[in-house]
């Protein structure tokens, strides 16, 4: 079976995490990591079977930093995984590579794995720039770490212009970006890695998604806020 990551973002309140908790609580999760919203861990800690994982981490450690949640902060909840570098916050919170290599840093010597997004614009996309763009956004952060900690690092790779809009790349196209993804890594660090697919991932696809034989797995996002979806996704997976 593949990954499967879910990124709720902020669309659940507590109301509907207990419900989305009570719908998936007795399938088996050993391959689901759910990032819900902070003040949610609990909530899931308690009463689910996912793997609790991070929407994301501070670039600092414990101290004055007012708003954020540290490294150890998650791990003291039990989490197991954290995204790093989604479009949505390299977009609206200006995050760069010198940020996410800071957050990936806190996030490996507190034993959590970085889930590290990458992906291109639209425009990039139709000016054939995609290969430039990831190729950038990953030599400018694993260039300034060791083998040993890229080896725990998993890729998501989520084409920007994909995600929300109901619009997936064709198959072909993802197993050749997943491709030069791998061997990007491997030629250059020696490591093979892992890499995950997002964009719009929801039940009406992820059966013509599980035919790409080089992604190890998907980050999804609205889909995994609807606990029915969810569960075919996740029943999807299992075949």
């Amino acid at each position: 079976m593949k990954l499967i990551v879910g990124n709720q973002k902020t669309y659940l309140d507590r109301d509907k995490v207990l419900n989305f908790i009570e719908k998936t609580g007795k399938v088996d999760c050993s391959n689901v990591v759910i990032c819900p919203s902070y003040p949610y861990f609990e909530l899931f800690n308690n009463k689910s079977n996912f793997i609790l994982g991070s929407q994301d981490v501070s670039e600092t450690g414990l101290g004055a930093s007012t708003g954020e949640v540290s490294a150890e902060q998650l791990k003291s909840f039990h989490v197991q995984y954290a995204i790093v570098g989604h479009s949505e916050r390299r977009s609206y919170q200006h995050e760069d590579s010198n940020v996410l290599y800071h957050k990936i840093k806190c996030l490996l010597e507190s034993d959590i794995r970085p889930i590290f997004c990458i992906g291109e614009c639209l425009e990039e996309r139709e000016s054939d720039s995609t290969k430039d763009v990831i190729g950038k956004q990953i030599l400018e952060v694993f260039d300034r770490l060791e083998k040993s900690e890229i080896e725990k690092i998993i890729i998501a790779y989520e084409p920007i212009w994909a995600i929300g809009t109901g619009i997936t790349p064709v198959n072909d196209e993802i197993m050749d970006t997943t491709n030069y993804i791998k061997d990007l890594v491997n030629d250059k660090f020696d490591v093979s890695i892992l890499v995950l697919y997002g964009g719009s991932v929801n039940k009406e696809n992820i059966s013509q998604l599980g035919e790409i034989s080089a992604i190890d797995g998907y980050l999804i996002g609205g889909a995994s806020t609807k606990a029915d979806e969810f569960l075919e996704i996740m029943r999807e997976n299992s075949k």
